[in-house]
């Protein structure tokens, strides 16, 4: 009965007022301010001259009186449930009885003092915000008392949780990805409490560091480093910089061990510096940076780490540093400067054993010659190495000039964009690729960048427009292809759509063709990991993944989710599980991955475990608010993994199925 169920007062986040799940509207922001100062600490008495100087603090003593009076009288009136008052009086004091309400600050407060695990647990889900955020109820004194409270909750919280954090890291057990999870879910809400929590940054810090995942621990350093001088104007502290420091120990032993013996020289580009007046705009020369690694990939005879682990040691003294903490041979270092519609760029070559300068050259560019700046270094570099270059590859795969620099800076942007992986960033990217397209309409680029924004949409996000996304991202590809066949990126981007348009055979050329303009661009040779995997070739799709990761061993977490889909489909199941691990918020299905590799093992009880992640996954970034059918998820996994062999997709059916998913029983049928 709703008349036997406690008052619910809710007072962090905001203020809200309910019996069971009926909502309770009070008359006014007094009340409702008066109610707060009560229910902050239920049972504790204040007196009647305490609750009018804080609610009433404009009114004269007697008018404050009275209205206190009138509110209580309000109060009751609307709480009252079954004869049963929460409001007591005694003389001049006033109370409300705990044992008729339940307020979360006062389950928060329990959950800290009792310090349990489990009840952390319950701390971290109930502070949802500070005090009464953003409730504008009155000013003056109540005010200062709830910005006195707040502040005091939001501390004990954030202290108790962050060594709360600190012990799940410690205790991590990585082969439970539950853990992994709970530890990444409560180091990201604590960090939206505090974002310069540097403790809680480095626990996060740590925890990629113990999965090995080089790259998060990187980007989660930057911010960090980032958080600290925008709201504290700080830097950080020496703890946060010798994780740093372990991480570019880590990361130069795996990349000297797994190439500076491939018989290969391995060039490290270093980040450019922007010497622009006024700073410059940054993405500029990281851009121009990322474009001569993409350049210098085209070479077979190099060996070049991508942008974004070069990038990833920019804090380094000097670039020979820079370069050895990489375990690079050689290291391009340079700057770039924008002066009207003229660049000036500035680049050498060093030896990183030696220091020795062996090449260095300034231009001065006009801005639409950018593109040919960037191959202008990338061949000087190659001839200083003194390597076999293969000129009709080089001018085949050359980009075509921009006619115009803001062509190219909406590319940049847009990009940058793309690489969020929200929907709200997609949608931010397609009008920067238009706009590039106006400018200069036979940029390829913009057209992939269109494919891409549509592509990311239909393969991760948009279930419900499945049918509009694909056609807009072939359209895209298709055009960017037929522009400019020279361009890696766009072929790259036509044959993962071929794919997923199970249109096999086309997919597979155009794949090739994109290997054979850049054989060296880490992350479409992770894709590619993948794309090998369902066309049937799982090992060659290993061999890839392998060799992505370590081109580029600050890569994003979404290298081991297709590294996992080509180990699924090549049978090493213990293969895709470490994987599936390291990285469990990747891909939506690698929960999915997850119970049809370890059902296939035999491990029943964890493979169920990982079947209901996957469903809740699903349902919350396929499904939002809408319901979805039991084998409705199912048919998604074999939507989005477009295997081209009947007995890969019988291996995924069966081993969902043994975990305990609903398979439909046309599988291959989408809604």
């Amino acid at each position: 009965m709703i008349q036997n169920t406690p008052l619910e007062i809710c007072l962090l986040g905001g203020f809200a007022l309910r019996r069971g799940v009926l909502p309770i509207v009070l008359p006014s922001r007094k009340a409702i301010a008066l109610l707060a100062v009560l229910a902050l600490r239920p049972g504790e008495w204040f007196s009647r001259a305490r609750l009018s100087d804080l609610v009433w603090s404009r009114s004269a003593p007697q008018q404050a009186r009275a209205s206190l009076r009138q509110a209580l009288t309000q109060l009751r009136r609307a709480l009252v449930s079954d004869a049963t008052d929460p409001i007591e009086t005694v003389g001049g004091r006033v109370r409300l009885r705990p044992e008729l309400v339940d307020v979360d600050a006062d389950r928060l407060l329990q959950a800290l003092d009792e310090g349990t695990p489990a009840a952390l647990e319950r701390a971290s889900t109930l502070y949802c915000g500070d005090l009464l955020a953003a409730s504008d109820l009155c000013e003056g004194p109540f005010e200062e008392w709830r910005g006195i409270e707040a502040e005091r909750l939001r501390r004990r919280t954030l202290r108790a949780l962050t060594r709360h954090l600190e012990g799940l890291v410690a205790a991590l057990d990585l082969n439970a990805t539950q853990d992994v999870e709970a530890a990444l879910d409560l180091g990201e809400r604590l960090l939206e409490l505090d974002p310069a929590a540097e403790e809680i940054h480095q626990a996060l810090i740590r925890l990629d560091i113990r999965r090995g995942a080089s790259g998060s621990a990187v980007r989660r350093y930057e911010r960090l480093r980032q958080s600290l001088s925008e709201h504290l104007s700080a830097a950080p502290s020496p703890a946060s910089q010798a994780l740093l420091g372990t991480i570019r120990v880590r990361s130069r032993r795996a990349t000297a061990a797994d190439l500076q013996d491939a018989g290969s020289p391995l060039v490290a580009v270093l980040p450019f510096v922007d010497r622009s007046l006024g700073g410059g705009p940054g993405y500029l020369a990281l851009g121009f940076a990322e474009e001569v690694v993409r350049a210098l990939a085209r070479f077979r005879s190099l060996r070049v780490l991508a942008a974004q682990t070069s990038f990833a040691l920019g804090t380094a003294d000097s670039p020979q540093q820079s370069g050895a903490s990489l375990g690079a041979h050689y290291c391009l270092a340079g700057s770039v400067a924008a002066d009207g519609e003229t660049l000036r760029i500035g680049a050498e070559l060093l030896d990183v054993q030696t220091g020795q300068c062996l090449w260095s050259e300034r231009y001065a560019a006009h801005a639409a010659e950018i593109f040919a700046a960037q191959d202008e270094i990338s061949r000087a570099v190659a001839a200083a190495l003194s390597v076999r270059i293969d000129g009709d590859l080089l001018r085949e795969a050359a980009g075509k000039p921009l006619e115009n620099l803001a062509a190219y800076d909406c590319w940049l942007r847009g990009l940058a964009s793309l690489r969020q992986g929200s929907r709200e960033s997609l949608l931010q990217a397609r009008p920067l690729f238009e706009r590039a397209l106006q400018i200069d309409p036979g940029f390829a680029r913009a057209y992939s960048g269109l494919s891409l924004s549509h592509f990311n949409e239909w393969s991760c996000l948009a279930w419900e427009r499945w049918e509009e996304n694909e056609r807009c991202a072939y359209a895209y590809a298709e055009q960017g292809a037929r522009l400019d066949e020279a361009d890696h990126l766009t072929q790259f981007v036509l044959g993962r759509i071929l794919l997923y348009r199970r249109d096999f055979e086309r997919a597979g050329r155009h794949l090739a063709r994109a290997e054979s303009l850049n054989p060296n661009d880490a992350d479409m040779l992770a894709h590619m990991a993948f794309s090998d995997a369902c066309l049937g070739e799982a090992e060659r799709g290993i061999e890839r993944a392998l060799l992505a990761r370590r081109l580029n061993p600050f890569h994003d977490d979404w290298y081991f989710a297709f590294a996992a889909g080509a180990n699924l489909l090549a049978r090493r199941l213990p293969e895709t599980v470490e994987l599936a691990r390291r990285a469990p918020h990747a891909a939506t299905d690698m929960h999915a991955y997850l119970a049809c590799a370890l059902a296939h093992l035999g491990r029943c009880e964890e493979a169920h475990r990982h079947r209901d992640a996957f469903l809740a996954l699903y349902r919350r970034r396929i499904c939002g608010d809408r319901l979805s059918e039991p084998a409705e998820a199912v048919r998604w996994v074999l939507q989005v993994n477009p295997v081209r062999r009947p007995l890969d997709r019988e291996f995924m059916l069966e081993g969902l199925a043994r975990a305990g998913l609903p398979v439909p029983d046309e599988a291959g049928q989408r809604l």
